[in-house]
């Protein structure tokens, strides 16, 4: 294509959330637009009413905003981009069908609803939304499904006086092979006789995928068509089409299939496979698009941690490889963890604030400057935001922690945890008013040098009280971020729970 101008679009079907292999479509496309200063396209093909719903296609422009990948062209809506929409090209669909019909190129097919095959159809671009499955193995031979092609004129007007309504089915020739020459897969043939005649308009005028997309890539003035190697496929009867209608073809890329770590098609059992759910779970855009961006591309050097900037200058199309791409939890865990340590302070402690502020229940204690603290202490410990918010659920309200059943049995259940508890409450009430962690630690300290005693005798019982929990962070600086008040609280709460098991025990014992 030379000196054309590169066009590229990203076409999910709206029959679900967007799923990982999704957004690294979207993403290997973006990369692509951006880094030859060309366009990026985003197109809603949302033809299957069966599956269709505005719910999912809100969860596409929402995914793709929070990964960052804007797109260049479409109607304004509400002072907003938006994308093109598939259902609303209805009357060039049509036009272009008529045309194919009256050269020959397609016929009337009179079979019937022919259901299977038409859903069959529909579901060949759910790789851009959704769950992907390969295309590995041996090229089936076409079985023949349809004679309408011999029907005499007599015959179809005796069909449609029963009210058959034709579908149109695109005519192949059984003895031609079809070469697809991949910019990823190389020279690809499809031989004699696997593609056999396929619809392209159901009888209900509706367009099926594989022609829908090659009337709108060619309006789109589409170069490069960049997705999923499970569409490898569909590849073959979309040169076809193009072929019938006499337009040049864009250039096509076939970018591997995405497996879980047992070299399996990813799903719902791998865990969160959906966009959104990364978002609620507290990882960064930058963290998933630096790792979408490495399942099946390769900048060299073994790198791992690429900005944004560094993935846009170096990202080409010859680096993509052929063999599957492998979602490791793990590793997507340990890159989110680099960003969040990256994360300026008060930009991480406003996530930890918007996703406290987006549960059912919001705790009582999440001013910016109190987060700001939690965040400073947790945040090297934490791999997602949703972790920080979890692992310091006890800083985020101001009332008593019901303790861990464990934590009590280790630490709490002999009267001697009782004084300690006690006379560590003394110690903390008289400290310094600033209460900050050296002051917190100096109370504890000195009391276990005037007591003789361990200072963990001290620490143990005192960490159960304010955390509820048999493990924190350093516990001067959990009681400091606290507070003197709320600590305090939280040590009486604990030691009224402590007197109460005691009197209860003793009542059984007699």
């Amino acid at each position: 294509m030379g000196s054309t101008p590169v066009r590229v679009r990203f076409a999910p079907s709206p029959t679900g959330f967007l799923h990982v292999g999704g957004a690294r479509t979207a993403l290997f496309n973006w990369l692509f637009a951006r880094h030859n200063k060309g366009t990026f396209v985003l197109r809603v093909e949302d033809t299957d009413s069966a599956r269709y719903a505005d719910e999912y296609v809100e969860a596409v422009y929402r995914a793709l905003r929070w990964l960052k990948l804007d797109w260049d062209e479409g109607p304004d809506i509400g002072g907003a981009l938006g994308p093109y929409r598939q259902r609303e090209r209805g009357a060039m669909h049509r036009e272009v069908a008529q045309k194919l019909l009256a050269s020959g190129a397609v016929y009337e097919c009179y079979c019937g609803s022919k259901k299977d095959e038409e859903a069959a159809d529909e579901s060949e671009n759910d790789d851009d939304s959704s769950e992907s499955a390969g295309t590995d193995g041996a090229i089936e031979r076409a079985k023949p499904v349809c004679r309408c092609s011999a029907l005499s004129d007599a015959e179809k007007t005796s069909l449609r006086a029963k009210g058959v309504q034709p579908a149109l089915r695109m005519r192949v020739d059984p003895q031609r092979a079809v070469i697809v020459d991949d910019l990823v897969r190389g020279h690809v043939e499809f031989p004699a006789g696997t593609i056999g005649d396929f619809v392209i308009v159901k009888s209900d005028g509706g367009p099926l995928y594989n022609f829908a997309a090659v009337v709108d890539d060619h309006a789109m003035r589409i170069t490069h068509v960049i997705r999923g190697e499970e569409h490898l496929a569909n590849t073959p009867k979309q040169l076809l089409l193009y072929e019938a209608l006499g337009w040049e073809p864009p250039l096509f890329a076939h970018i591997p299939i995405i497996l879980n770590e047992q070299r399996r098609k990813l799903s719902k059992r791998d865990g969160a496979t959906f966009v959104n759910e990364y978002e609620a779970l507290g990882f960064l855009p930058d963290a998933l698009v630096n790792f979408l961006g490495l399942l099946g591309w390769s900048p060299g050097g073994n790198r791992e941690l690429l900005t944004r900037a560094q993935m846009l200058d170096e990202f080409t199309i010859e680096s993509v490889v052929k063999h599957p791409a492998i979602f490791d939890h793990a590793k997507l865990a340990w890159m989110n963890k680099e960003y969040l340590k990256a994360l300026p302070l008060d930009e991480l402690a406003e996530r930890v604030i918007a996703l406290l502020e987006g549960r059912a229940s919001i705790p009582d204690r999440i001013d910016p400057e109190h987060v700001r603290r939690v965040v400073s202490l947790l945040h090297e410990r934490a791999y997602t935001v949703a972790e920080i918010v979890d692992q310091g659920a006890y800083f985020f309200t101001r009332g008593a922690v019901a303790p861990a059943p464990d934590a009590l049995a280790k630490y709490c259940s002999t009267p001697e945890a009782a004084e300690r508890l006690k006379e560590v409450r003394a110690a903390l009430a008289e400290a310094p008013p600033d209460f900050d962690a050296p002051d917190v630690e100096n109370a504890i300290r000195g009391l276990a040098q005037r007591t003789g005693r361990k200072a963990a005798e001290f620490i143990h019982p005192l960490r159960v009280a304010v955390t509820g929990q048999a493990v924190s962070p350093g516990i001067f600086e959990v009681c400091s971020i606290l507070g003197r008040e709320v600590a305090l609280e939280r040590i009486d709460a604990l030691l009224a729970r402590l007197s109460e098991q005691r009197a209860v025990g003793l009542e059984r014992s007699r």
